[in-house]
């Protein structure tokens, strides 16, 4: 449907393991404030539409561009933003090689002419073949004066930062560029403050990675430096975190507390060999402990948290859910 959607139009797709729905919402905030009038597809809601869909014009078509089960193959881009490459999907992907082949290919499908533009900063992004000339960026380069962000974290920095160079790639002022960021406050799922109650501030998040649990603490905590943080974690899928387990240690050392509920399967099977306890085991951090049931978290945080305590429920199957018990709870 992707493809045949795309017949025809200029098409920029953003792809990457993280931050691939954020940034084409701001490419599409960014389009539309430059009176390009973008057609979008974004894997969230945008608030500024009340939808994941903005149909435009009859030229530009910003795609969020997937790599699960290989759907960026069908794409061909006039332009390509990678924001970033890890290892994910194993239950697909299975190496690090066959990741890296179908981003290879997915670049190789650049219509004559086309243009990447990437971060710098991403290791794997370098075993890849580029297309030459490619536009790259690095966080170091970020100018908040220049460009002020409504939303937290490094990581939006430079999802910003593809965004700045595609805008000055289709010679959109700056200044248009700056006040478009500016007026963007966030997905739902990202970040999303969904309530306060007795001085408590619940927020909800999509992250499901490593990576992500580590981008997501920082935020909430650039947000409510002086707060007590709660990590709660709905790991997803068996396969995703079983394959990360070394990097889980660095992505939850700034919580205070964390909480791992049981695995949500989504399209896997429980073998019954892997659960919560191994990925609290292998977290390594003093306060984290593995409690399976939404129902016992939400009364442990309820019983024990304080005015002035953040709570963050990070996951990507029904952690939301949790977010709205915890709330209710407190």
């Amino acid at each position: 449907m992707g493809a045949y959607l795309h017949h025809g139009l200029f098409v920029i797709c953003i792809a990457g393991t993280h931050g691939k729905s954020t940034t084409t919402a701001l490419a599409g905030i960014v389009l539309e404030a430059a009176n390009l009038n973008p057609t979008v597809e974004v894997g969230a809601t945008v608030p500024a539409w009340d939808n994941n869909v903005r149909v435009g014009g009859e030229k530009y078509f910003v795609t969020e561009a997937d790599e699960f089960h290989d759907n960026f193959l069908h794409y061909h881009s006039n332009i390509i933003i990678l924001n970033n490459v890890e290892m994910d999907h194993p239950e697909y992907f299975q190496t690090e090689e066959r990741l890296l082949g179908s981003y290879q290919k997915f670049l190789d499908n650049l219509k004559p002419g086309g243009t990447l533009i990437y971060n710098a900063d991403s290791p794997l992004i370098r075993k890849l073949r580029l297309p030459e000339p490619a536009l790259w960026y690095t966080l170091s380069e970020y100018d908040a004066e220049k460009f002020p962000l409504s939303i937290p974290g490094n990581h939006n920095k430079a999802n910003a930062l593809g965004i700045i160079k595609l805008a000055q790639y289709l010679k959109i002022p700056d200044d248009v560029t700056a006040k478009a960021l500016k007026s963007f406050t966030g997905l739902e799922r990202r970040i999303q403050i969904i309530g306060e109650k007795n001085g408590v501030r619940v927020y909800d998040d999509y992250a499901n990675h490593p990576t992500a649990f580590a981008a997501s603490i920082a935020a909430v905590k650039e947000l409510n430096p002086n707060a007590r943080l709660w990590a709660v974690i709905e790991p997803h899928t068996f396969s995703r975190l079983r394959a990360v387990l070394d990097k889980l240690p660095l992505s939850v050392r700034a919580a205070d507390k964390v909480y791992v509920s049981k695995v949500f399967p989504s399209r896997e099977k429980d073998l019954g060999d892997f659960s919560g306890q191994d990925i609290v085991h292998a977290m390594q951090h003093p306060a984290a402990y593995y409690m399976p049931d939404f129902e016992n978290i939400a009364t442990t945080i309820r019983s024990e948290a304080h005015p002035g305590d953040v709570v963050l429920i990070m996951g990507s199957g029904d952690s939301y859910k949790l977010s709205l018990r915890i709330l209710a709870a407190l």
